[in-house]
């Protein structure tokens, strides 16, 4: 549970970033991206009913939806498959959906809408930011503890619990910033130094940070170039890194693509959905990449 100065923080937004609250930091990563991704679509003619970023995140959060009307009003529920009546294929035919408003349950037909799915698999982005969200918190953990180090280049071993106190003590005066000292000859004579063992410098880190932060992207089809080795790329290397990002994305938009069409064909609507800027943004579509003409990597 929480203390009232912990509460009290954390409705008045200004809970410090705690490097080791791993949870909240890995939650916090995930919204950031989310935040990314749902504005990875724009629809146009979308009713009132149904605002875009509840769309996504039902799709996105849970991997498939179900859009019915009620009320007269076209929503989009977040549901559970009944898998007691199936198609050839194994398919439901039926959803248990969550009414929020009325806080219950309700089982429908999937022909009494249209199931609408965030990819083919209907797994959503969730695993997707949960792995890296996972991987990026360990790293940022990594390169806290590494820049922490960096403060002093040596490894304290006490023998006995008074000289443990001490180094403690020391330590987290290094740790704040301030200037501090051992005094006395026994308890140094107490104490050995070890010498850096972490061979694994600050630059190495940030390379691997800046890796999985641009694999992350380019999972979510965002271009980011993670060659920290060279000044310069050639054009197939770009060719290669652009291509990669796009399966996932161009399935998504093909599922909404392909239910939106029953959308409009079911409720006579006119709702269609494309790329927003930062994902339509294709560099050298139609155009030869054979040469080796070099380039800039931010390019």
């Amino acid at each position: 549970m929480l203390s009232k100065e912990e509460k009290r923080g954390y409705f008045d937004n200004t809970q410090n970033y705690i490097v080791t609250n791993k949870t909240e930091n890995v939650n916090n990563i995930i919204d950031g991206v989310l935040n990314k991704t749902l504005t990875m679509f724009l629809y146009n003619n979308l009713p009132d009913s149904l605002p875009t970023e509840e769309l996504e995140k039902v799709l996105q959060l849970n991997g498939s939806g179900f859009i019915t009307m009620i009320d007269d009003k076209l929503v989009i529920l977040h549901g559970t498959y009944n898998y007691e009546k199936t198609d050839i294929y194994g398919r439901p035919e039926e959803i248990n959906c969550y009414l929020p408003d009325t806080k219950k349950y309700k089982s429908y037909k999937l022909s009494e809408g249209v199931l609408i799915k965030n990819d083919y698999l209907g797994r959503g982005l969730l695993p997707i930011f949960k792995k890296w969200g996972y991987l990026i918190n360990e790293s940022e953990v990594t390169l806290t503890i590494a820049n922490r180090f960096k403060r002093m280049v040596k490894t304290f071993i006490a023998n006995d619990d008074p000289t443990a106190e001490s180094v403690k003590t020391y330590l987290n005066k290094i740790d704040s910033g301030e200037t501090s000292l051992i005094i006395g000859n026994i308890l140094w004579d107490s104490i050995k130094v070890d010498g850096e063992t972490n061979s694994n410098t600050l630059h190495e880190l940030i390379e691997y940070d800046n890796y999985i932060k641009s694999a992350l992207d380019k999972e979510i089809g965002l271009y980011s170039n993670d060659n920290m080795k060279k000044e310069r790329l050639v054009t197939s290397e770009i060719e290669t890194g652009v291509n990669s990002i796009y399966p996932l994305v161009d399935n998504m938009l093909n599922s909404r693509e392909q239910a939106i069409k029953k959308v409009n064909e079911k409720y006579n609507t006119n709702i269609s959905v494309e790329f927003t800027s930062s994902w339509d943004y294709r560099p050298n579509v139609g155009e030869n990449l054979t040469s080796e003409d070099e380039v800039e990597p931010n390019e």
